[in-house]
């Protein structure tokens, strides 16, 4: 029973960890650059981007950080070997999630920029 309950707080903690990931990335769907739907001149469309973009890079730069404190949290929960193949089979796993977020959050971009 012991070893049971060992697993299951284990695969808790690893399920725990991936939806925290999956929340982190959730703020990427907006879109990184918006502008009012007016004219602008180029340099204000610059001022104004460079305004807006910094800022939310930094933001994606942080949880990314936080993405990888999770994945050690993960780590450090599981003791696995980091060579073994199961450990390296997780971390695509999470690369994959990793992936799509940045994707969402590009797809998403791009059909604002193209409203």
């Amino acid at each position: 029973m012991n070893v049971v309950t060992d697993v299951n707080e284990l695969v808790i903690k690893m399920k725990d960890n991936v939806k925290k990931i999956q929340n982190l990335m959730g703020s990427w769907e907006e879109p990184l650059f918006e502008r009012k739907m007016r004219p602008s001149f180029p340099d204000d469309l610059s001022q104004n981007h460079d305004s807006l973009i910094m800022p939310r890079l930094e933001d994606i730069r942080n949880q990314g950080k936080e993405i990888h404190k999770a994945l050690k949290d993960t780590f450090d929960h599981i003791k696995p070997d980091k060579k073994s193949v199961i450990w390296a089979d997780y971390v695509a796993y999470v690369n994959t999630l990793v992936i799509e977020g940045i994707t969402v959050s590009i797809v998403k971009s791009m059909n604002f920029l193209s409203d």
